[in-house]
Formats: structure tokens, C-alpha cells, sequence
């Protein structure tokens, strides 16, 4: 039976506490689904990636395209979810700032945070090229296209042959052979032509410095001119401790006036790559053949290292003048053409014997 209050009817306290509780158990569930969706939620936004297929594809950021940009393309090519939280977790961390141009290898098994640190830390597609010492410009021609970068190596060779490309380099010469610094090159897909070559001659600026041009003018040089010698020596050094050496045998015919008569000088613009420089080779006509005309060539053979560098800015304080090979990379140094013939001899008969052990072997 209820009970009146004041001409009232009220419910036993109890009834009221059961319905606020009822009442309250169903917010407190619809809240706390409410937070576990939202948790659910930016979990899958920030952790999970958009697929479990690795398929990967390449994004090309140009330059000067806006972080917004980069972010509606990302989410475009299924690489993130939600732009929103990648755009304002990328400003937060200041990737936005700077991304670096060129092509990322994303794909969309990777989380956004994967996503973020690629992008923060610039990891574009790049193509290791290593360029040996003593390589020349149809060498590196023929390297470069041997990678995705460059299809035919008479493009290559024809801009670092125009003479135009060459001075917009500061380069004061006709081809940028010599100027081109042996090393490793990390290039990045899509990297205009012009470009890589303006790579090559950063590093070689880094590495002939004003030390260096010092040094050349007290040799009387010019730095077109060590760079000459230097691929002379570079071409021809097997071992590096003779470097010095040979670069000493050359100095010393410079200053008597003498033939340099280096064979790679010879086949220059004709061989690549160098196996075997015959008797006709030396007699042919070229303004870079040091057995047809005394003093340097007009310009260097081909790109020299640090070391054969330095060995033709510091040659060795002796008096050879000449040298042979010895048939296992090193040579035999000589004061005077006598000893130099023995020398031949010796090296002819140790050939000759090699060739008629290898034979009875056969």
C-alpha cells in the first residue's frame, strides 16, 4: 500500500535506488563502449596497417609539394587510413617541415608510424654506383647504365663532352674527365641526368682543395695539369705503394724534355677498357698519344683516385726514368735505358716460360 505524504504519493526509497542504478548502468556500459570503440579506434588508426598484403608501391613526393599533398596521395594509394591523424601527428613531429624529394617504396602492410619514420627519415629509392678508380667517361657511361638510371651511356658521355654542361660546373676545360671523383654514389630514382655528373664534381671540389692548388703551382702545374698526370699514374699503377714511383718516373722525363710514353695514353677515346695495347697503338695519331708528342696529354685519361692524386702533387725523390712490368701488377724501376732493356728481357723470358708451363698443363 503506498504512502501519502503531505496528500502525495511517494515510492519506497528502494524502488527509486533500483531504477538510478538501472538507469545508471546502462550510461556507465554505453560510456565505457563508447571509450573502448574510441581506443579500438586510434589503435587501428596509429598500429594497424591498412592491409596484410605486402604490395608494395612507389610514391614520388616532387618538390616542393605540401605535407597536405603528401598525406591525401599517401591515403589515395592505400598506404594509411585516416589523413587526418597522419597530417597532424606529422606536424607534431616536424616532419611536415621537410620531406625529401623523390620516390618512397611504401606499401600498405606498414603501420602509420612505420609510414611517419620513412618519410622523417627520407627513405627514397636509391641506386648504389660505385665508380672505380681510374675509370674514364665512357667507363662510367657504360656503369651508369648498367643500373635504372640512365638507358644509354652516349647520353651520359655527350654531356660531360659539351663544353657548355662543362663551365656551368666551373670546370675550365673541354670534358669533365678527371673531374668526375672516383667513389660510391647513393642515387636516388629519378634524378635528372645533369645532376649526376655536378655529384661527381662536388666530391672531387672536397677533395682538391686549396692545398692542393698550392702545391701544384709550386710544381709549376696547373690543376687541369696534376689532374693529368694523376690519370697517367692512376692508369698505370697496379700497386698502390708504386704510385709515387711512377709519378716520379713521368716528372723526371717532363724535366729533361723526354716522351712520356705511357701506353693507356695511346688508346685513349678508343678502348674503354684497356686489355692490351699493341704496336699499332702506339702509332696512332691522337693528340693524347705520349709516344707521338713530348709533354703532357691535352687533358687527363680518366678519373684518378686521392692516392694517385697526391703521388703526382708528392712524387717520390728518385731519379728513374724508366719502368716495366714485372707480370704480377709491379714493376721494375730503372735510371737508364741499359737496365731498362734487361728489365724487358727478363720480363719477355718469365712470359715465355709461363706460356709453356700453362701449355704442358693443358
Amino acid at each position: 500500500m503506498k504512502k501519502e505524504i503531505n496528500g502525495t504519493t511517494s515510492r519506497p526509497p528502494f524502488k527509486k535506488m533500483k531504477t538510478w542504478i538501472r538507469q545508471h548502468s546502462i550510461l556507465t556500459f554505453l560510456a565505457a563502449t563508447a571509450a573502448l570503440l574510441i581506443l579500438v579506434h586510434f589503435y587501428t588508426a596509429l598500429f594497424v596497417p591498412p592491409s596484410k598484403e605486402t604490395v608494395w608501391k612507389e610514391v614520388q613526393v616532387t618538390d616542393g609539394m605540401s605535407f597536405k599533398a603528401i598525406t591525401a596521395l599517401l591515403q589515395k594509394e592505400g598506404i594509411i587510413r585516416y589523413r587526418g591523424y597522419f597530417e597532424i601527428i606529422g606536424r607534431l613531429q616536424g616532419i611536415s617541415r621537410k620531406v625529401r624529394t623523390g620516390f618512397y617504396g611504401l606499401n600498405a602492410n606498414m603501420n602509420m608510424w612505420e609510414v611517419l619514420e620513412a618519410m622523417r627519415k627520407g627513405k627514397i629509392i636509391e641506386y648504389e654506383v660505385v665508380i672505380p678508380e681510374g675509370y674514364n667517361i665512357y667507363q662510367i657511361g657504360w656503369t651508369l647504365s648498367g643500373t635504372p638510371l640512365l638507358s644509354d651511356p652516349q647520353q651520359f658521355i655527350a654531356l660531360v663532352k659539351n663544353r657548355e654542361y662543362v663551365r656551368s660546373l666551373g670546370v675550365e676545360a673541354d670534358t669533365l674527365e678527371g673531374y668526375l671523383f672516383p667513389d660510391t654514389y647513393y642515387l636516388p630514382k629519378g634524378i635528372k641526368l645533369e645532376e649526376i655528373p655536378k655529384r661527381m664534381v662536388q666530391r672531387y671540389r672536397a677533395v682538391f682543395d686549396d692545398s692542393y692548388r698550392d702545391r701544384a703551382r709550386t710544381l709549376g702545374f696547373t690543376e687541369g695539369q696534376v689532374l693529368t698526370l694523376a690519370s697517367i699514374v692512376e692508369k698505370e699503377a697496379k700497386v698502390d705503394a708504386e704510385r709515387k714511383l711512377i709519378a716520379a718516373v713521368y716528372h723526371n722525363r717532363l724535366k729533361l724534355g723526354m716522351r712520356l710514353q705511357a701506353d693507356p695514353t695511346a688508346v685513349y677515346g678508343t678502348k674503354a677498357w684497356i686489355t692490351k695495347v699493341t704496336r699499332e697503338d702506339l702509332k696512332r695519331k691522337s693528340p693524347y698519344n705520349t709516344y707521338r708528342h713530348k709533354g703532357l696529354p691535352p687533358g687527363p685519361i680518366a678519373n684518378p683516385g686521392r692516392g694517385a692524386i697526391l703521388a703526382a702533387l708528392y712524387p717520390e725523390n728518385v731519379d728513374y726514368l724508366f719502368f716495366v712490368a714485372q707480370g704480377d701488377g709491379s714493376h721494375f724501376f730503372s735510371k737508364d735505358f741499359g737496365d731498362h732493356e734487361k728489365a724487358i728481357g727478363r720480363y719477355r723470358s718469365n712470359k715465355k716460360k709461363a706460356n709453356a708451363t700453362k701449355q704442358v698443363k693443358q
